[in-house]
């Protein structure tokens, strides 16, 4: 039986008896059907991304996997897992990394200090093999799959709406302090049309499965950060001073959740700099398209 391999483990959340969730890094997904399964993101390590691969395996054939963005710790597992068809939208597929890219990356931020010796060995990056713009509706099983844009955390972000399981796959689109490859304002409107979905679970990328009320309280979280970035732009401050007193959201803590231990250890200062260097360099050009130029500037 296939949960067995994950018997005893916390990380595995069973939404129904064809719904589950990985709490790893990241959180990722699966739906069975009569005809196979689709996966929808996947762990980031090789250690990880076995044992799920073996869960699957065990639920029927893995016919499509998708990728929901472009950052790497949604895009290193189908090399593993073994899609027979992988998706994405054309803008993920196009700010996807490099094999050697991905290697410095596991060498560096997302080093797992507890993988085996020699468990990259070999490894080369999956790149999908369909890509969409706008939508694309996909039939598995006689169930219903809608995937559609949802910019926000970054701009190629996906959304898998599982129809008939009332399940929607939103992926770093919730309580994720980063805007690096984003818009705050084109999240704004994602978060609007998460809410209208049809739907009774919303998987996110790091931490437990929500409602949709949950889904104001991260609109709130990110109307603060949007607020405050404005206050440090008008003080003329840089992205680097920004980050320097804590980034754009100071004094947002995320979630307790299942499968912290899978975080990287390196990612707290990754995270904290380079990442919220660039976040508040996306804000500040938000502001500027929506705000326009400084008031008594030129221009």
């Amino acid at each position: 039986m296939s949960a067995a391999v994950f018997d005893g483990d916390q990380r595995l959340i069973a939404l129904s008896d064809e719904v589950y969730v990985f709490g790893s890094y990241p959180f990722c997904g699966v739906v069975a059907t009569d005809a196979g399964c689709i996966a929808i993101d996947g762990p980031m390590s090789p250690r990880n991304n076995r044992p799920w691969a073996e869960f699957i395996a065990g639920l029927g054939p893995l016919r499509y996997q998708v990728y929901c963005e472009h950052h790497e710790d949604h895009i290193a597992s189908a090399p593993f897992l073994a899609p027979e068809i992988l998706i994405s939208s054309q803008g993920t597929r196009t700010e996807m990394a490099s094999t050697a890219d991905m290697l410095a990356s596991f060498d560096g931020w997302a080093h797992d200090p507890r993988l085996e010796p020699g468990s990259l060995d070999g490894f080369a990056m999956r790149y999908p093999t369909v890509t969409y713009s706008g939508r694309i509706v996909l039939e598995l099983g006689g169930k219903t799959f809608e995937l559609f844009e949802a910019p926000g955390h970054t701009s190629g972000s996906t959304v898998v709406h599982a129809v008939d399981d009332r399940v929607a796959f939103v992926a770093d689109n919730t309580f994720t302090p980063a805007i690096q490859s984003g818009d705050p304002f084109a999240w704004l409107h994602t978060i609007d049309t998460l809410e209208a979905l049809d739907v009774d679970w919303y998987v996110q990328g790091h931490a437990e499965p929500i409602r949709r009320d949950r889904l104001a309280v991260w609109r709130s979280v990110l109307l603060d950060a949007i607020d405050r970035a404005r206050e440090m732009r008008a003080s003329g401050l840089t992205p680097l001073d920004v980050v320097e007193r804590g980034g754009v959201f100071a004094g947002y803590v995320r979630p307790d959740h299942v499968g912290a231990a899978d975080t990287p250890p390196n990612l707290r200062t990754f995270s904290s700099t380079v990442l919220q260097e660039e976040g508040a360099r996306r804000m500040f050009a938000a502001l500027e398209r929506h705000d326009g130029p400084l008031r008594g500037s030129a221009g």
